[in-house]
């Protein structure tokens, strides 16, 4: 006697759409997780960048700023120029900070000196370095200029002469009463940098001048120390 067969066991309609949704609302599920890693991803490199130009403008600052001597210049017009001025005459009263440093590298052996000409400046919301090729300029002597960093809302600067005064200019109206050429290479003992950031608000160094010592070594050794040259092969934007 043959064996009844038993009946097939399958999925109802409703059961595979219940499966379908399950399977639906994981891969949302899932899609939402990744997307929410993505951008937080994102934003972590942005602010890294951004963290990182920061860092870089500071560094390229400071070497600056290490590397000054009090070597006069003179202007497309022939006028002499202090070695380190800091005038109120930017955009919207910003400070501009003009100086002449030490230890401009060298490699392609072009005909040109070791020392180079240097104004920072806060334009619209980005800080700016300017260096020209040439020291004493003609008036065809058309500066390069090097965007440093974006997002800066503010920049103040003050300088430290030698009786611990700050100064909001350099050089102040006292060292008028001394020579012209002490004067014209007169260089303050300290810097204070203040710069307003749109991500990190306010960030302020301090830096200390080198000495007249110090300022000899680094015209006698240029590049002794092997730090690159800030933004060096860059194009002038």
């Amino acid at each position: 006697m043959n064996a009844r067969p038993r009946d097939c066991a399958g999925f109802t309609l409703l059961e595979l759409l219940i499966a379908i949704a399950l399977f639906a609302l994981l891969g949302l599920g899932t899609y939402r997780m990744l997307e929410a890693v993505l951008q937080s991803d994102e934003a972590v490199r942005a602010q890294e960048l951004q963290l990182r130009e920061l860092s870089r403008a500071v560094w390229a600052f400071e070497r600056d700023l290490q590397q000054v001597i009090g070597r006069p210049i003179r202007d497309g017009f022939g006028d002499e120029r202090n070695a380190f001025i800091g005038q109120l005459g930017g955009e919207d009263g910003a400070p501009v900070l003009e100086l002449t440093r030490a230890g401009w590298r060298n490699p392609t052996g072009l005909r040109r000196a070791n020392l180079q000409r240097v104004r920072w400046r806060l334009a619209g919301d980005n800080l700016e370095r300017v260096y020209w090729v040439v020291l004493d300029r003609d008036l065809d002597s058309e500066p390069r200029v090097q965007r440093v960093l974006d997002n800066v809302q503010g920049l103040q600067l003050r300088y430290l002469d030698e009786e611990a005064v700050w100064h909001e200019e350099w050089p102040p109206f006292d060292f008028g009463r001394g020579s012209p050429q002490d004067a014209a290479e007169r260089l303050p003992v300290g810097l204070e940098l203040s710069i307003e950031h749109v991500r990190y608000g306010r960030i302020t160094r301090v830096l200390r001048l080198p000495d007249a010592a110090e300022q000899a070594t680094q015209q006698a050794l240029p590049g002794a120390e092997g730090v690159p040259e800030p933004f060096e092969g860059e194009l002038p934007q």
